[in-house]
């Protein structure tokens, strides 16, 4: 069986969605409002790849998840590629995937995209790059719209993947749907991040490189694919809206739990806030229960909450899904909540001194590492979840008061005094060390801008039911 047949035998294999009959009617818009832009927040891309460690212990210990990987032979290689995301390992289970199988080759390359997995509001591209005559491809992969339109956002989890293995693209919509038309284009070039064989910088000429050199090297190009994709509008069709609208205390702060998207990709969980709050709503450790206890995480990879650009708070979170659970009742558990106080929305630090304003809870500074380029700052960090390394500031604000991002920065759990050489390690206390960078033609005080500025760890979760 050739390449094509398979394809057509997978999709006669495709029974329609048992949710179709009753989803399209139910499937609702915002209509009348206006299109909020937003900010969107995610992890590194590169933590993904720790997750396909988790593919053998899905088929080992899920039996319907074996069975999926093993019941149509051309699903076994995307039920590897997803098996870090409990929501798309459902979609593959239930035969959720749509088949492209269009080819191009060209420069001595092949691209090929094989399936989709999409909805409504989120879009999954598995594509594989293949060539006998480069060993290790990339490509910055990017989608166009019909009429150029906007509001989206795009990640990829997939550098460093080996030739001929799948790679994925996610394309997620905020206040458009996914189009049943829309470009995909792969910009292919080599791996240009190897061991060149120069020689080993010194360890101050190596951090001033990596916190302040323009560091980001442009590719060169090998070849572009153009790819046009149609979307089969029975899956663009597929979601639900659960009008929540559940206003509750946490922490002296109010907030409204208004709705719970419900795509067979992720979930999505919309929050509102009062202007009256003395913080803004910047994080939460949550998860959803169902009339069974099945239990449903939020999204730790890729793009993993989102915020209104007209105020700090974030407001829009994602989890996975509960689409295919086929559950009656679901239940919100909030265990913690991250805010960032209104009278601490940016904190003073003295570059010379060191002496500052009150640090967000849990952080206090570690060192200041003057190089020639600029200053380092280093801050012991106390986890909100254990294992978890993450940004404490959004940036500062320059000499002229305007906002600026850090051209870098690092976290590590580990972290060597620069003055004394003394080792300090926080993993042990659940302590983490991170380092941003400060250029040196600024002011002796800088303005840095937290994420947040305090934790509340609840001892017993906020229980809001969504339906």
């Amino acid at each position: 069986m050739n390449r094509n047949e398979e394809y057509a035998a997978l999709r006669a294999s495709i029974a329609e969605p048992p949710q179709l009959e009753y989803t399209v009617a139910r499937a609702l818009k915002r209509s009348g409002k206006a299109r909020r832009r937003v900010r969107l927040f995610g992890v590194p891309a590169g933590s993904l790849a720790a997750c396909f460690l988790g593919f053998m212990l899905l088929v080992n210990l899920f039996p319907p998840f074996a069975r999926a990987c093993g019941g149509v032979p051309v699903l076994r290689e995307l039920a590897r590629a997803v098996s870090w995301s409990p929501s798309l390992s459902a979609a593959v289970e239930h035969d959720y995937v749509q088949p492209v199988g269009q080819e191009q080759s060209k420069d001595g390359i092949t691209a090929r995209v094989e399936y989709l997995i999409v909805d409504q509001k989120q879009l999954e591209i598995f594509y594989s790059l293949d060539s006998d005559r480069y060993e290790e491809l990339e490509a910055d992969a990017s989608i166009k719209l019909p009429d150029d339109k906007g509001g989206y956002g795009s990640s990829s989890g997939s550098y460093g993947t080996p030739n001929g293995e799948l790679r994925q693209m996610t394309v997620n919509f905020m206040e458009l749907d996914v189009p049943e038309h829309l470009t995909l284009l792969l910009d292919v070039y080599q791996n240009i991040y190897k061991n060149d064989g120069a020689e080993p910088k010194t360890n101050e000429e190596s951090m001033d490189e990596v916190y302040f050199s323009p560091h980001v090297r442009e590719p060169d190009i090998l070849t572009t694919f153009t790819f046009d994709l149609s979307i089969d509008p029975r899956f663009t069709a597929q979601g639900e809206i659960v009008e929540v609208g559940q206003t509750f205390q946490i922490d002296n702060q109010t907030l409204t739990l208004e709705r719970a998207e419900i795509y067979p990709t992720h979930l999505r969980l919309d929050f509102g806030y009062v202007p009256e709050n003395t913080a803004w709503l910047r994080g939460l450790e949550f998860y959803v229960e169902n009339e069974r206890g099945e239990r449903f995480d939020p999204v730790h990879n890729g793009l993993t909450a989102s915020g209104d650009e007209d105020s700090p708070s974030t407001v829009t979170y994602w989890m996975d899904s509960t689409y295919f659970s086929e559950s009656k009742e679901l239940t919100l558990y909030i265990a913690q909540v991250r805010w960032l106080d209104k009278d601490r929305e940016k904190i003073r630090l003295n570059l010379v001194t060191g002496e500052h304003d009150p640090l967000p809870n849990g952080a206090e500074l570690a060192g200041i590492q003057r190089l020639d380029s600029g200053n380092l700052l280093t801050f012991r960090v106390k986890q909100y979840r254990e294992g978890l390394m993450y940004s404490l500031w959004d940036g500062y604000l320059d000499k002229n008061g305007e906002e600026q991002s850090f051209s870098s920065s690092g976290s590590s759990f580990t972290y060597q005094d620069p003055d004394s050489g003394e080792y300090l390690d926080g993993s042990a206390s659940g302590e983490f060390f991170e380092t941003v960078p400060i250029p040196a033609d600024q002011a002796p005080e800088v303005w840095l801008k937290p994420n947040f500025t305090r934790v509340a760890d609840l001892p017993v979760p906020v229980k809001i039911p969504i339906r």
